[in-house]
């Protein structure tokens, strides 16, 4: 395995723990969510919303990663690591603004 591939399946990694924390943030949100105003339960419905398509699309990059007949291309390498940075910022900076809800 090379550099690469052990950094993809790290931030894979990482990008799960974000996403879980965001999860129990909306999980904590969805038991308190009648005394939240209209604006503020649209925002935690849409951060479910996002929360299911990255939850897809972490999926889908972990399938890839297993089921690899052959190494991966550097440069494939590369845009996964990058994507899977940016979603983990956006991620957290998703759980922190909800978190503020809390």
């Amino acid at each position: 395995m090379s550099d690469s591939e052990e950094q993809v399946e790290l931030l894979l990694v990482n990008a799960n723990q974000a996403l879980n924390f965001l999860r129990k943030i909306l999980d904590d949100l969805a038991y308190k969510r009648d005394g939240f105003i209209l604006s503020s339960q649209d925002k935690i419905l849409l951060s479910q919303e996002k929360y299911k398509r990255n939850k897809a699309v972490l999926v889908n990059i972990g399938k890839l990663l297993k089921k690899k007949e052959y190494p991966l291309p550097q440069k494939l390498l590369h845009h996964l690591a990058r994507n899977l940075r940016s979603r983990i910022s956006a991620i957290t900076e998703e759980a922190i603004t909800l978190d503020k809800l809390r």
